[in-house]
């Protein structure tokens, strides 16, 4: 009986699931555009401020007031930033959820750091909220977090 009342993907058509996939890819395409043109707080704007959602970078969950913080944080020693998204896996779990798997290669340039390229997996699960795709949910996973840390992190710090 509770599975009558939930409508799975599996009742979705093919052009609501392509819609729906169009839509919140739109979004998350805004968001790495705007945080490639330095742009993080503009990139944020797409983050969702409700209390139950969460966004996990270097290991650390982080609310939404303190992703912003981190950002501003590193915003001024950010020279460049190029994130490439390799491949886009998205998954419609509903009409109003859905979630990515984006394998990212990611060049870096912090002042007085030599540049860094490397690459990461950023997942991200996109809620309908008042008619508008948000992110809930965000995780960074760096495929190397040693070569990561020693390479953006300045010689004089050790």
């Amino acid at each position: 009986m509770n599975q009558s009342c939930v409508r799975s993907e599996n009742q979705l058509t093919e052009a609501q699931i392509q819609e729906i996939t169009n839509s919140a890819t739109e979004v998350v395409s805004k968001v790495f555009e705007y945080s490639n043109n330095l742009d993080f707080e503009t990139g944020l704007n797409y983050y969702s401020e409700t209390s139950n959602s969460f966004f996990i970078t270097d290991g650390i969950m982080h609310s939404l007031t303190e992703l912003r913080k981190a950002y501003k944080d590193i915003g001024p020693s950010v020279e460049e930033l190029h994130n490439t998204v390799e491949s886009w896996h998205v998954k419609v779990l509903s009409l109003d959820i859905v979630t990515f798997t984006l394998p990212v290669k990611l060049k870096l340039k912090l002042k007085r750091i030599p540049e860094f390229s490397g690459r990461l997996i950023w997942t991200a699960t996109l809620q309908k909220q008042k008619d508008k795709w948000m992110i809930v949910q965000s995780h960074e996973s760096w495929l190397n977090c040693a070569e990561v840390a020693a390479a953006i992190t300045p010689a004089n710090d050790f």
